[in-house]
C-alpha cells in the first residue's frame, strides 16, 4: 500500500509541476495486445490476447515534450504450450509514467510502468495471486499519431524489468525468470490541451 501511495504522490507532484507549463489534456484509452512470458525454465509461453483500458493525462513541459501518465486496467492471459496446469490469467492496475516527444501529430513515447496485480487465476479458476509479485516493473516504448486534438492511434512495446511471477521452487511454476513481453495497438481520445 505504501508503494501505491508513493507512486501516486510522485505522479501528482510531477503533474502539478508540468501543469504550470502548458494546458493539460485528459483522455480515455483502450488497447489490444499480444502478450507472453519470457522464461528460462520449463514454462514455455505462447503469445495470447491481452486487453487494457483506462485514463490518460498529458502535461506539456515544452512545445514538443510532455509528461504522459496513464492508469490502466489490464487483463493478461499467460498460456503455455507444454502444460495447461501452468496457464495463468492475471488482472492488474498498470501505471505507465511516460515521456512523450511530439513532431506535429507524430509522437514517440518511453518510460517506466509500475504494475499492481489485483487478481490471478489458473485454468480451474482457483486463486493463484500468491504466486505473483505485489509490484511489477516494466518499461514501455512506443510510437503513434494524434489526429488533431482528439483521437490518436499508436503501437507500444511493454517489456518486463522485473518478474511478474515469484521465482520459487515451492510453486508449480518453479524457479526462473518470468518477465512479460507485449506488443499493444493503442486507441485513445484526449479532451483539452
Amino acid at each position: 500500500m505504501k508503494k501505491t501511495l508513493t507512486t501516486l504522490a510522485l505522479l501528482l507532484g510531477a503533474a502539478g509541476a508540468a501543469q504550470a507549463q502548458h494546458a493539460p489534456s485528459f483522455g480515455l484509452t483502450a488497447a489490444y495486445g499480444r502478450d507472453r512470458i519470457l522464461s528460462n525454465n520449463q514454462y514455455t509461453s505462447v503469445s495470447h490476447s491481452a486487453y487494457q483500458a483506462g485514463l490518460t493525462a498529458d502535461f506539456g513541459l515544452s512545445d514538443n515534450l510532455s509528461f504522459h501518465p496513464e492508469v490502466l486496467y489490464s487483463m493478461r492471459y499467460f498460456d503455455t504450450s507444454n502444460d495447461e496446469d501452468l496457464n495463468r490469467d492475471v488482472t492488474s492496475i498498470d501505471v505507465p509514467l511516460l515521456a512523450r516527444y511530439r513532431v506535429g501529430g507524430l509522437f514517440f513515447e518511453a518510460g517506466p510502468e509500475v504494475g499492481f496485480p489485483i487478481k490471478a487465476v489458473n485454468e480451474d479458476a482457483d486463486n493463484v495471486k500468491d504466486e505473483l509479485n505485489s509490484v511489477v516493473l516494466n518499461y514501455v516504448a512506443g510510437v503513434g499519431y494524434r489526429f488533431g486534438k482528439g483521437p490518436s492511434l499508436g503501437v507500444r512495446y511493454d517489456g518486463g524489468a522485473s518478474n511478474v511471477f515469484k521465482s520459487n521452487t515451492a510453486t508449480v511454476l518453479g524457479a526462473g525468470k518470468f518477465k512479460t513481453s507485449a506488443v499493444w495497438l493503442v486507441l485513445a481520445y484526449s479532451f483539452g490541451g
